[in-house]
């Protein structure tokens, strides 16, 4: 889809099918009924009146069915709107003005009462696409606008009706627009806002979530689903000690060492305080114990800094779960790998754990807990129990 800014080559064709693509194809296939239905039932109800109230002529009959037609087809169009062709949407706001032209020209009505019926490709086309679709079928219905003035009334009254029908046309297509442009912003900055972490700048819980989804109902017979959970040990020492803003840099900085440790399928997540997720679509899980002894090897490296210019170290405790060895669905995954992130800050922090699945539970480079300025003392060690062990609230 070309943006604004962006340029198209000569020799490449215009495309202009994707300049005809509708921001929401559902709203825009209702909109198209609607205006299908009022347009074919006002001229279904006047052409009736003709036929009754005079001398029937032919084309009085067929304008009539042509309104019944249109009507008709609104109905029932609304159905399937949302599932037609590219191309359709390209051509139906053209066809449509087209065949507003014809019934003028069948009727031999130029009057205003009938040039009212070219508002509505273009009150579709405002309400509906984007600037340069809106563009191509203003223009076509102020062509359009023309040909039924200029070959059908006088030049001084098609002058002046013409005058009046563009001016109408053009601001109400620029109003709508200009309105469609703000909302789609809107609704733009509303979704980053609810996808991305204003602090981090890693992605919310519910892009994980539907990432997560996705990777899982897709795995079929592959290499899996892993999920990490990683949680910062004894955080709250590093806000008493730092301050709110040294916990949020540390935070920033973790947030880049993962980053920077994983792939461009994987999605790492901030669920929430200190805790982040990190999804690893198409790995298995002899893969999974290798990424997570990358991963801590890579915060154990790390120096970071407080907002005073102070370096510290800090060290995470994780947990890691794989589907399907360790979970067959979203919310089981999720339970395993929490539950072995419990078992990783049990037994001394500064360790990943895996599910108990995963060669048994066991736990990847059980180290010291966070060193430095920010220690919280030694780590402890310690035998993997059973998971009702750690069914009370996990230590930070």
């Amino acid at each position: 889809m070309i943006t604004r800014g962006s340029q198209v080559k000569v020799g490449e064709p215009v495309p202009v099918i994707d300049w005809m693509q509708p921001r929401d194809q559902h709203a825009a296939g209702h909109t198209a009924s609607t205006l299908g239905l009022v347009a074919g039932g006002v001229t279904m109800i006047f052409a009736t009146g003709e036929l009754v109230g005079r001398t029937t002529r032919p084309m009085d009959f067929i304008v009539t069915l042509i309104a019944a037609g249109v009507m008709a087809l609104s109905v029932w169009s609304a159905k399937w709107w949302s599932d037609v062709y590219p191309t359709v949407w390209a051509v139906a706001p053209f066809l449509a003005t087209v065949l507003i032209v014809a019934l003028d020209f069948l009727s031999s009505d130029a009057t205003l009462s009938a040039q009212v019926f070219l508002l509505f490709p273009a009150l579709f086309a405002a309400s509906q696409l984007r600037r340069r679709g809106v563009l191509l079928v203003v223009g076509a219905v102020v062509i359009a606008e023309c040909l039924v003035t200029f070959l059908m009334l006088p030049p001084e009254r098609a002058t002046v009706e013409a005058a009046y029908m563009i001016a109408a046309i053009v601001a109400t297509a620029t109003l709508l627009t200009i309105a469609g442009e703000r909302q789609e912003n809107l609704i733009n900055t509303l979704e980053r806002q609810a996808a991305i972490d204003p602090l981090t700048g890693l992605v919310t819980r519910r892009v994980l979530d539907e990432s997560a989804q996705s990777a899982l109902s897709r795995a079929g017979g592959g290499p899996g689903t892993a999920l990490i959970l990683i949680d910062v040990d004894n955080f709250k020492s590093i806000n008493d000690m730092f301050g709110h803003p040294g916990g949020d840099t540390v935070l920033v900085q973790l947030a880049e060492v993962l980053t920077g440790c994983s792939r461009s399928t994987d999605v790492v997540s901030r669920l929430g305080g200190d805790e982040i997720a990190l999804l690893l679509p198409g790995c298995t899980s002899a893969a999974l114990r290798s990424r997570a002894h990358e991963i801590l090897e890579s915060i154990r490296a790390r120096t970071f800094v407080v907002a005073d210019g102070a370096p510290i170290s800090i060290s995470v405790s994780g947990g890691l779960a794989h589907a399907p060895t360790d979970a067959v669905d979203l919310r089981s995954l999720y339970a395993a790998a929490d539950r072995a992130l419990y078992r990783a800050k049990h037994l001394g922090r500064d360790q990943i754990s895996a599910a108990q699945s995963i060669d048994n539970g066991a736990s990847i480079d059980n180290g010291a807990s966070i060193r430095g300025a920010a220690s919280g003392g030694p780590a402890t060690g310690g035998e993997i129990t059973q998971e009702r062990e750690f069914a009370h609230r996990r230590p930070d």
